[in-house]
């Protein structure tokens, strides 16, 4: 994956710019992609903070209780 300007980040709703921001803190966009406030490097090979693509931090299942399966629980030993 390249370093790409994403659309949304220009949008209304989305952080600007100048204001200030946590090192490490999440937005979503509308369409669903992930960003991360961070630091790295430009395009110019500079340091700086910006919001960088992410995956998106992954979320634990629920667990689902199936009563009334045709095999049981494993008994015995």
């Amino acid at each position: 994956m390249g370093t790409m300007i994403h659309v949304c980040l220009e949008t209304e709703g989305a952080p600007a710019a100048e204001s200030q921001h946590a090192a490490g803190e999440r937005w979503i966009c509308s369409c669903g992609a992930n960003f991360v406030y961070r630091e790295g490097f430009n395009r110019g090979g500079g340091l700086t903070l910006e919001w960088w693509p992410a995956p998106a931090l992954p979320q634990p299942r629920r667990r689902i209780v199936r009563k009334g399966l045709l095999f049981g629980p494993r008994t015995g030993s």
